[in-house]
């Protein structure tokens, strides 16, 4: 009975099994694991350009990578995904190749090893099958579409090599983005014309398509390159943002405004938002309780302005007096007036700082809840600040003097010492030896004593120079 049931388990079983040994393993597609896409800026040449010209050569590529730095991410076109899917399954095919002869060498270097017949046929057997798994990978990859490969829509951008700087001089572009591993390299020159106009071209080599996708030209004198340089560098971010880009101005009448665009904040007052995406964008600007909020549709390379009025608000005034009067009043570092004086009420703290000849300082914080007046007793000047300085001046260099002139006391009595117990461990006669010992015992106490008088003339060096800091810093602050 057992046997029958062990039969029929086993017809059962069989099919399963070698259906599932014939299946065929799922390709799977490689990966992009390019997160990233990197660019590159090489050194314009500058052949034939005179000395005050030749600065164009490095200033325009720095112009751009300084552009390169204010973008953040790349929006790869279809030709742009496809060449990169080519690329990725390209390498692994490749990788794949190279492992497979790998393998059939280190196979057929079998058949020559110097072994017994049952060990080579066994290592043999290990080897097919390393060769087999070899070859059904690299048949997989090579069933596999580039459509079947995933690649990112939008990469954040990577400028390359890092700190802002330039490309190593004389390579050429598709050498370099193999070497840097980048995606787009942008090069150029700006050469003589004739003896009036310069020609400035600039290019741009994609890595993946292994072409150039970017050439730009213009002719101008040397004196109206900044004017035209803008138009230049726009092209050129189009095709590093792989999009079109749209520049907005946001100004408001109170520097201290918030602007937003779509929830964002960008600064204050006003402020221009360069290389944004084309379309509907929310523009809000808030000024304390008040908020203004504009729907702006921001066209292809438009350079957009919005201008935003707050009405004035009534504040207040809060008024400064002092005793005695006549003491200059600053606010936040601006000159206000003299005392007695009325101030525009701050909505935020602000500093206000008295002044007056023969008389100590007095500096206080105002704000939205201080009282309406506000008055201050000024303290006579009897010694002046200059005058105290000087004398902690006085001070801190003739402690400083003390110190030194200490100095080398513990370093003579030191090589003193040294030398006496030198001839000590030398002298046989009992009577010197005594005579030394005495002597080195006095030079040591004296020399312990020495260190002390130095590190005392230390100590007060030290409180005297924190004293002279202190009377130097009341000195510019009262």
């Amino acid at each position: 009975m057992k046997a029958i049931t062990m039969v029929l388990l086993v017809l059962v079983l069989c099919p399963v099994l070698l259906h599932g040994r014939a299946r065929p393993e799922e390709p799977a597609p490689p990966i992009d694991e390019r997160k990233t896409w990197r660019v590159g800026v090489l050194p314009f040449d500058a052949a034939g350009l005179t000395p005050e010209q030749r600065s164009l050569a490095r200033s325009v590529p720095m112009l751009l990578l300084e552009t390169f730095a204010g973008l953040r991410e790349h929006r790869l076109s279809e030709d742009e995904r496809d060449a990169q899917r080519r690329l990725i399954l390209d390498a692994a095919v490749v990788s794949a190749g190279s492992a497979l002869d790998r393998e059939i060498r280190a196979r057929d270097r079998l058949l020559f090893t110097d072994v017994t017949r049952e060990v080579r046929e066994e290592r043999l057997e290990a080897a097919e099958e390393r060769v087999a798994e070899a070859r059904a990978r690299f048949e997989r990859l090579e069933a596999i579409q580039p459509a079947q490969i995933e690649v990112a829509a939008r990469k954040p951008l990577e400028i390359r090599p890092s700190g802002a700087e330039l490309l190593p001089v004389g390579v050429s572009p598709r050498e370099i983005a193999r070497r840097e591993r980048l995606d787009y390299v942008f090069s150029g020159s700006i050469r003589p014309l004739d003896d009036e106009y310069l020609i400035l071209e600039i290019y741009g080599y994609s890595a993946a398509q292994q072409r150039t996708l970017l050439r730009d030209t213009e002719i101008l004198r040397p004196e109206e390159v900044l004017e035209l340089i803008d138009g230049v560098v726009g092209r050129v971010a189009e095709a590093v943002l792989g999009r079109p880009w749209a520049n907005l101005t946001v100004r408001s009448s109170q520097p201290d405004a918030a602007v937003l665009v779509d929830g964002m904040l960008y600064g204050f007052g006003a402020v221009t938002i360069q290389h944004l995406e084309p379309g509907r964008r929310e523009v809000t600007v808030t000024y304390e309780d008040r908020e203004h909020v504009e729907t702006m549709v921001l066209l292809p390379f438009e350079r957009a302005e919005l201008t935003v009025e707050f009405a004035a608000v009534e504040i207040g005034t809060i008024v400064i007096e002092s005793e005695p009067r006549g003491a200059d009043v600053y606010v936040d570092s601006v000159w206000m007036g003299r005392t007695p004086i009325a101030v525009n009420r701050p909505q935020q703290p602000s500093t206000v700082l008295l002044q007056r000849d023969g008389h100590h300082s007095s500096r206080f914080v105002v704000g939205p809840e201080s009282p309406e007046v506000i008055t201050r007793q000024l303290a006579s000047d009897i010694v002046g600040w200059s005058e105290q300085t000087r004398m902690q001046r006085d001070r801190f260099y003739r402690s400083l003097g003390f110190f030194v002139v200490s100095l080398p006391a513990p370093i003579i009595l030191n090589g003193v010492y040294d030398n006496l117990f030198t001839l000590l461990a030398a002298e046989p006669v009992p009577d010197d030896a005594d005579r030394l010992r005495r002597t080195g015992n006095t030079v040591y106490w004296a020399y312990w004593g020495s260190v002390g008088v130095s590190s005392g003339l230390f100590v007060n060096m030290a409180v005297q120079l924190v004293r002279y800091i202190r009377a130097a810093e009341s000195y510019h602050f009262h």
